[in-house]
């Protein structure tokens, strides 16, 4: 990684380099990270102490690789420091691109927005054949979590309304 590489990485994340001295090394980001499932090494600490040190981060790092940019890691984190937004950065810079990163960005480009068959038909070839569909029922919890409890419906007069057509 050279000199703008390490640059690059700051201006679009908006931080500086002494930004990250901040981190306390509680790795509570890495308790809470959804990669950890797949390998209990990986630290979102690490990305953060290479790049405050100006060391090289490795474009094979798991982290880099399969983020997910759920911001869980930010929203534990005591300082809020926004680490998606850094491996973002880092992907950028490496020129690295992700299977969902390029499904997404292919149904764009197809559809003008976000086709959901079409990212999960792009990306599920990948995932059986990498093996990760085991942690399918990790991910729908973690999902069922996320979706809306309270979702109202159109009621028969076409306003919204509750579950028994109550305003």
């Amino acid at each position: 990684m050279n000199e703008e590489q390490f640059k690059a990485i700051f201006e679009l994340t908006g931080y500086r380099q002494q930004d990250f001295s901040v981190c306390l090394g509680c790795k509570i980001c890495a308790s809470v990270c959804t990669v950890n499932d797949l390998s209990p090494s990986v630290n979102p600490q690490d990305i953060l102490l290479s790049l405050f040190l100006g060391h090289e981060v490795n474009s094979d790092h798991a982290l880099v690789h399969y983020c997910t940019n759920c911001y869980r890691c930010t929203n534990a984190c005591p300082w809020g420091i926004r680490i998606p937004e850094v491996i973002r950065a880092l992907r950028e810079s490496l020129a690295l691109e992700s299977t969902f990163e390029r499904a997404f960005k292919g149904s764009l480009k197809i559809w003008g927005r976000v086709y959901e068959p079409y990212i999960f038909m792009k990306t599920g070839v990948f995932l059986l054949k990498e093996g990760y569909l085991k942690y399918m029922p990790k991910w729908t919890e973690y999902m069922s979590f996320h979706l809306p409890h309270g979702v109202r419906r159109l009621s028969s007069q076409g306003g919204p309304s509750d579950s028994k057509g109550r305003l």
